[in-house]
């Protein structure tokens, strides 16, 4: 199953949800695998940047990479997390997206992307059998999801203080809510301690969108 997560303003914490949905699903199932196309998925985990190519090498429109791999660039996290990093910054000609997703969705695992806020290409959205957008209630990032791509829901990240609740994010953007995430201090310490994937704070857990 692929859950992508995605978002269209920075700094709306894609990278710690993303990581920490697939923290989860790699401790109840046993393994689980993120791809991390915005660069930022080790640091969020207090993992070294990993050397070598990475997705984007993979994604080369002359690459002849197959699925094993795609399995080959990954960097174990912990309790059977497998991370496939960024690689290089860019990719080159016209990125293999169509079979990535073929490769994908063979997996027999739970496979979390972290898109953040590069653009993917619609056939990548329609075929995660799960696609979230993170965002804070925030005005601006509600603007740009408005006339952006259509997720199944939404997971809102809530900060004290913020006017707009969850109701009008739901009603703003005519989906569902499918994950309230608090904003809270010890999710931040974990995260700039490098703990994240030895201490996944319950906090976050009880609120992650494992469905």
């Amino acid at each position: 199953m692929i859950h992508l997560f995605y978002s269209h303003k920075g700094g709306s914490g894609t990278t710690v949800t993303a990581a920490a949905t697939a923290l989860a699903l790699a401790r109840s199932s046993g393994r689980a695998v993120l791809i991390d196309l915005c660069g930022d998925a080790p640091a969020a985990l207090g993992m070294a940047e990993p050397p070598g190519p990475g997705i984007n090498e993979w994604l080369d429109q002359d690459s002849t990479a197959d699925g094993e791999s795609l399995l080959l660039l990954g960097s174990s996290a912990d309790n059977g997390l497998v991370v496939i990093h960024q690689g290089c910054d860019r990719v080159n000609g016209n990125p293999r997206w169509s079979d990535l997703t073929d490769v994908l969705l063979s997996l027999p695992m739970s496979v979390v992307i972290d898109a953040g806020t590069r653009p993917l290409p619609p056939e990548m959205h329609e075929r995660s059998q799960r696609s979230l957008l993170v965002t804070r209630p925030c005005y601006m990032s509600l603007r740009r999801a408005i006339n952006g791509q259509r997720p199944d829901g939404i997971v809102l990240i809530e900060e004290p203080g913020r006017a707009l609740t969850s109701k009008d994010i739901a009603s703003v953007l005519s989906l569902p809510v499918v994950a309230n995430i608090p904003f809270e201090s010890a999710i931040s310490r974990a995260v700039d301690a490098g703990l994240l994937a030895s201490r996944l704070p319950q906090l976050l857990q009880r609120h992650l969108p494992l469905g």
